[in-house]
């Protein structure tokens, strides 16, 4: 009357077999290096409009970067990447001169999973423009781009992130003023660095009323171009600060390397790596010096020599010659004549120009009356 039913496993061994059969599929697959299936909302996407997606994809990009991060086995291997990434994206940031050329080198970087994970923080930074959304999960998540995009040097994101927060989200929801000191000094050392908008730097100083003294005395030292002061500056600020001032490093090396051979005809090696912040044989490839070291010294350029030798042969010849002296000509004297006599002054009505000469024969006719 009644169908058979298919029987089930009931021990424990088979329900086990059962169940490993069902799940041979290898889900750690699933978590790999390609950006997730969300468009850009600019280019008609809207499904990262949503808040729900918006957080489980802020969750996977946190997730995905740190397990990346996590994954080198030094600092320097790190570096190396984060240097060959910027230089792929046409950035002006040039790598540290490896003081670890002893270790083995490292194989070349696979710079795809850092490059999605950049085009991930785009698309959500698209979704919440596209939801407008304001409040702290926004903040949040604006402010973990921009640190993640400053240690990538990609100005590309982090640029439009810190202008977001400081000058839209802050209106809506207030930053707090450590955030306001970060974020501001962030932004006038990219343009001070980035761009040489040295103004527009200090106009945001105004603005959010900072007062940092190691940023104020970075962007001092650009425009000056001091760069004892830069580099000094440099090595006092935070890993985030100095990431975005590696922008200006080459024009200031530029600079320094001006500056030294213009005043000096031999330096030591030591001063003018100190000057560049670079070992001399990393300086000389990345600027084309054709200047020569010799014993330590930096030969920027040599006096002629033949110059030299001329003049001093022109000296000893001019000790040789015997002038005879000559006996001076005896200057005819010149004979004053005779002083003559000075009469005497006149004194009294005589010193008057109205006055008429007396003379002895008419003394009894000059009266004072005939005047009168």
């Amino acid at each position: 009357m009644f169908k058979r039913q298919a029987q089930t496993p009931t021990s424990s061994a088979s329900i086990a077999q059962a169940g490993m059969a069902r799940s041979t599929k290898d889900w750690s697959k699933t978590t790999t290096s390609k950006p997730l299936e969300y468009g850009l909302a600019s280019k008609g996407d809207t499904r990262l409009a949503d808040y729900s997606n918006q957080e489980s994809f802020f969750h996977t990009i946190q997730t995905r970067y740190l397990a990346h991060i996590g994954s080198f086995p030094s600092v320097p291997a790190l570096d190396e990447q984060l240097a060959a990434l910027s230089i792929a994206s046409n950035n002006t940031y040039t790598p540290p001169s490896s003081a670890s050329t002893s270790q083995p080198s490292t194989p070349h970087p696979d710079l795809t999973t850092l490059q999605n994970i950049l085009m991930d923080m785009r698309k959500l930074r698209e979704g919440l423009l596209a939801s407008n959304r304001l409040d702290d999960f926004a903040k949040s998540v604006y402010i973990f781009i921009t640190r993640a995009a400053i240690l990538l040097s990609h100005p590309e994101s982090y640029f439009p992130s810190i202008r977001h927060l400081l000058y839209v989200l802050h209106l809506q929801n207030p930053l707090s003023n450590p955030e306001i000191n970060e974020l501001a000094g962030y932004l006038m050392l990219h343009l001070a660095c980035s761009t040489n908008s040295y103004h527009d730097a200090y106009e945001v100083r105004q603005k959010f009323k900072i007062r940092d003294h190691r940023v104020d005395m970075a962007i001092r030292a650009l425009v000056a171009g001091d760069y004892w002061l830069f580099w000094s500056m440099k090595k006092s600020v935070d890993g985030y600060k100095s990431k975005i001032m590696d922008r200006a490093v080459k024009d200031v090396r530029k600079h320094a390397l001006k500056c030294v051979g213009s005043a000096y005809h031999t330096v030591d090696v030591e001063f003018l790596e100190g000057c560049t912040g670079r070992e001399w044989g990393v300086l000389k490839d990345e600027f084309g010096i054709a200047w020569e070291e010799d014993a330590g010294k930096i030969i920027i350029r040599k006096r002629p020599e033949a110059k030299g030798k001329t003049l001093a042969v022109r000296k000893e010849e001019k000790r040789e010659i015997k002038k005879e002296p000559v006996e001076p000509t005896p200057k005819p004297t010149k004979v004053d004549p005779a002083p003559k006599p000075k009469a005497a002054a006149p004194s009294g009505l005589a010193a008057s120009r109205w006055a008429t000469p007396r003379t002895e024969s008419g003394r009894q006719k000059d009266d004072w009356t005939q005047w009168g």
